[in-house]
């Protein structure tokens, strides 16, 4: 009888934290009120606080919100200019950990980026900063319906994947994303800044 290969291999990756950092000069969260004179605390009360949930779950969607919330925080700024310095700033990608994902996946892992986000930077994620030749696809909040840590993030991102359970290993540096996954029975391990990423996946 032929032996047969390993099963299946999966890593779930988070992104902001681990894949992607903010760029030099801190994230935009700490700039913009320097940059484009926006309150951040106003920002926060106007627009995060009570929008923040529902446009990472799809159910509102960050352009439209945006529009109608930008002209009580500096009305001459425009979504699209509001965006672009949001999404520019937070994107700087770490190499060594693409590289590990290349690696992987020569070695016949399925690898997924599995994060909170909206559409609008998800597709800037994959398009714009070229993630998507270097991943399998990218599991999403707004795209699943619901944001980590809940469970149902984890059930869904595995019938996406469709992928056994067994199969997962799933790298955050949130620990309450570690703790859910660990609750819906995948395998998960904390990010640690600096972190190889090979390393990790080596007695798994």
């Amino acid at each position: 009888m032929a032996e047969t290969g390993p099963g299946p291999r999966c890593l779930m990756l988070d992104v902001d934290g681990v894949l992607i950092h903010p760029r030099q000069g801190g994230s935009w969260a700490g700039t913009i009120a320097q940059d484009l004179r926006i309150d951040p605390e106003a920002l926060q009360r106007v627009f995060f606080r009570p929008h923040w949930p529902a446009i990472l779950s799809g159910q509102e969607a960050l352009d439209e919100v945006l529009a109608r919330c930008l002209p009580s925080l500096r009305r001459d700024l425009t979504v699209a200019d509001f965006l672009d310095y949001w999404f520019s700033r937070d994107a700087q990608v770490d190499a060594a950990v693409l590289a590990a994902c290349d690696s992987l996946r020569a070695e016949g892992w399925r690898v997924f980026l599995a994060t909170n986000q909206e559409p609008l930077r998800a597709r800037y994620l994959m398009e714009e900063l070229r993630l998507a030749p270097h991943v399998d696809g990218m599991l999403f909040s707004a795209g699943l319906g619901v944001a980590k840590p809940q469970a149902a993030f984890f059930a869904r991102a595995q019938a996406a994947a469709e992928v056994p359970r067994e199969a997962i290993r799933f790298v955050d540096d949130t620990p309450a994303n570690v703790r859910a996954a660990m609750a819906a029975g995948w395998d998960a391990r904390l990010w640690q800044p600096g972190a190889d990423l090979r390393e990790m996946l080596r007695d798994w």
